[in-house]
């Protein structure tokens, strides 16, 4: 069995998800399964850029191919008998500037790639909903196929620091909701930690209302894995997720988790092994956080459960499932 991977072009500090997600799926499959990456050649901007993206594709198709996500309309150019996508998310719907761009990426990113593809997987029942929304298409044909957490990110010797704990924010897009939260930790008894791409208003915020904080960005998984194992919460409270990959990788590094009670977030985050907030109330942001740093008994039984809850998002499990589908085709 041959399964030709179609990737977009990565922009350096930007894109990271969708490349990592299948990297750790073609790790774990069997050795008779060969794998052919395509990467395209043009970033995924601008019609004549995308055109010629789609053509490159129709020349490399192959007994198999996977779209997995952003490119979603190379579908347009590939056979439908023999094509899957995966469609992460919806975000770029919501981002829209107009009601002319939101219809151009429905029709182009979703309703017809989900109608010129064999299968679709997406990362979330929350996804699938949306994607059955946009397109029409019955439900039956699209696949929820979790991601699955990197090896990379697993607990080794670590040391709480409850006194004064490290809160790590994950994403600067204007989803990831750092507003609210900046001013749901003020005044609080503790160290910021912000991961994500440079924000000058974000800055200005840290620098004159928090004495401890660090903001960093283009950190790989390894850092990334580090920055976990120094940090007491995560709160990742986004106004919208695919999934949240941030909050399994966080459980699985013993940090209890702050997160949002809509969209992908409660079905991630697992019953009751994360703090569950509206991400438009500070209050109710706020009061998460407090509950973690002063109510010792539950955020132990909180990073226990986290530790469980990752075990649904293994690996192999998740590679395997992937398979089953390539064989159907």
């Amino acid at each position: 069995m041959k399964i030709t991977y179609f990737h977009r072009k990565v922009i350096q500090n930007f894109h990271f998800s969708v490349e990592i997600i299948f990297g750790d799926v073609r790790r774990f499959l069997p050795s008779d399964v060969a794998c052919e990456i395509v990467t395209s050649r043009f970033y995924s901007e601008g019609f004549f850029k995308r055109i010629y993206n789609g053509i490159e594709g129709f020349f490399r198709r192959g007994s198999i191919n996977h779209v997995t996500g952003d490119i979603n309309y190379l579908g347009l150019f590939l056979p439908r008998k023999n094509t899957i996508q995966t469609i992460l998310d919806c975000v770029y719907m919501q981002q829209a500037h107009s009601k002319l761009e939101k219809e151009i990426y429905r029709i182009f990113w979703i309703k017809i790639p989900v109608r010129r593809s064999k299968w679709v997987t997406t990362i979330s029942q929350a996804s699938k909903n949306e994607i059955v929304r946009f397109s029409g298409c019955d439900p039956i044909k699209i696949k929820v196929i979790p991601i699955a957490l990197s090896p990379v990110f697993r607990l080794t010797t670590r040391v709480y620091h409850w006194d004064r704990p490290r809160i790590l924010l994950v994403g600067a897009a204007p989803n990831k909701n750092i507003g609210n939260i900046l001013s749901a930790l003020k005044d609080l008894n503790c160290i910021v930690q912000l991961v994500g791409k440079f924000n000058s208003g974000y800055k200005e915020y840290l620098e004159s209302n928090f004495t401890h904080y660090t903001y960093e960005w283009g950190l790989n998984a390894e850092q990334m894995h580090h920055k976990y194992l120094n940090s007491d919460i995560l709160v990742f409270v986004s106004t919208y997720e695919g999934f949240g990959m941030p909050i399994i990788e966080a459980q699985a590094c013993g940090v209890a988790v702050v997160t949002s009670n809509l969209s992908s977030m409660p079905e991630v985050g697992g019953k009751e092994s994360a703090v569950y907030v509206d991400p438009y109330d500070v209050l109710s942001i706020r009061s998460g956080v407090l509950k973690l740093m002063q109510e010792v008994s539950f955020r132990e039984q909180l990073i226990a459960r986290g530790f469980e809850n990752v075990k649904r998002f293994d690996p192999v499990t998740i590679s395997n499932m992937y398979l089953e589908l390539y064989r159907t085709i």
